[in-house]
């Protein structure tokens, strides 16, 4: 019994320790396995870069295995402009995730502007920017601090903590990115470069000052068209594949990915491998995708994608797998600006989404 309740009390210090340093530490931004179907949070330039109007939602269930797992929500909307000569479209984007049993809540609202550099009949680049207002909360009623804890009776009163009160840090937060495209023959190039967290917000609960570190972003993938028929009812005949790769650096996090994606008749299916380093610890994932597109005609689509990831390391395996969900509406005819000189539409490149 006396060595139950000691095992017991490691444990409740060491949470206790663990969820106290998130007050300090400097903390990483969420990261989704389909970056490609929630392309403006990694890079803002991807705002209007195909035409239509482009509806995003993304749900992921991450560390199932734990009591404490993290959900995170992401919503996003962005339509282009090609009747400006250099408009590139226009775009919102609302975050939201929970972490430590909803200890820790942070909330991010931004609006995403994008310019349009028309190179020749073959490419483009677009450079966008993300000007957004970041919340971060701490429920401190949840919290259990080590001078709470006893070796036999736990949880035994209120900690001598001084707690900064229950409102949340506001701060505004600044990103740009660039994306050059390009279409050769049936294949689409796509490579883009990022910076978030340009000026580097303090984001500290408490008096010290906790900068949130600059996360760098570096992606590119290909779209090859190995078979197409045109028209609404011959769609699902396509066949194309879409592999890529993604990198992203914040402090000491890197995480690298690379695989692809399939489509074929209506239905997309992919596999990817996540691997991930933070302080000189390397962590695996494999990341296995399923989705379905429902056309509501020639112009109009939806797509529901569900991605599954899985730890390759037995010392990680602990943490349970990740789901993750993304539903998608593309309206490729919706215009920012409803005008009828389309000249300038015409004159330039445009590619269909994957």
């Amino acid at each position: 019994m006396k060595e139950l309740s000691i095992k017991w009390f490691g444990r409740w210090v060491l949470a206790g320790i663990l969820i106290t340093s998130v007050l300090h530490v400097k903390a990483q931004d969420v990261d989704f396995s389909q970056f490609f179907n929630n392309s403006t949070y990694y890079n803002p330039a991807y705002v209007g870069l195909t035409k239509g109007l482009k509806v995003r939602m993304n749900y992921r269930r991450q560390w199932t295995g734990l009591s404490g797992d993290f959900h995170a929500y992401d919503f996003s909307a962005d339509v282009a402009d090609r009747s400006l000569p250099g408009a590139g479209g226009i775009g919102i984007i609302a975050t939201s995730n929970l972490q430590g049993l909803g200890s820790i809540k942070t909330s991010m609202v931004g609006l995403i502007p994008a310019v349009r550099i028309h190179i020749n009949r073959f490419s483009v680049f677009q450079l966008g920017a993300m000007v957004s207002v970041v919340s971060r909360q701490v429920n401190w009623n949840n919290l259990v601090f080590s001078d709470q804890l006893d070796p036999r009776l736990g949880n035994i009163g209120p900690s001598s903590f001084p707690t900064p009160g229950s409102r949340p840090i506001i701060f505004p937060d600044f990103a740009v990115g660039g994306i050059y495209q390009m279409k050769i023959n049936n294949v689409v190039g796509t490579f883009g470069f990022a910076v978030h967290h340009i000026t580097q917000p303090d984001q500290s609960f408490l008096q010290d000052v906790s900068p949130l570190p600059r996360e760098y972003v570096a992606h590119g993938d290909l779209v090859i068209t190995l078979a197409r028929h045109s028209g609404y009812y011959y769609r699902k005949r396509e066949i194309k594949l879409n592999p890529g790769i993604f990198f992203k650096q914040q402090a000491a996090m890197q995480m690298l990915t690379f695989g692809a994606n399939v489509y074929v008749s209506n239905v997309y299916f992919g596999f990817w491998y996540k691997d991930e380093v933070f302080s000189n610890r390397g962590f695996g994932t494999f990341v296995w995708l399923a989705g379905l597109e429902i056309p509501f005609g020639e112009d109009n689509r939806m797509k529901v994608m569900y991605s599954y990831d899985m730890n390759t390391l037995h010392n990680t395996n602990f943490t349970g797998p990740s789901h993750e969900i993304s539903l998608i509406f593309e309206l490729d005819n919706v215009r920012l600006i409803n005008s009828r000189l389309h000249a300038i539409e015409r004159k330039q490149m445009e590619c269909s989404p994957f």
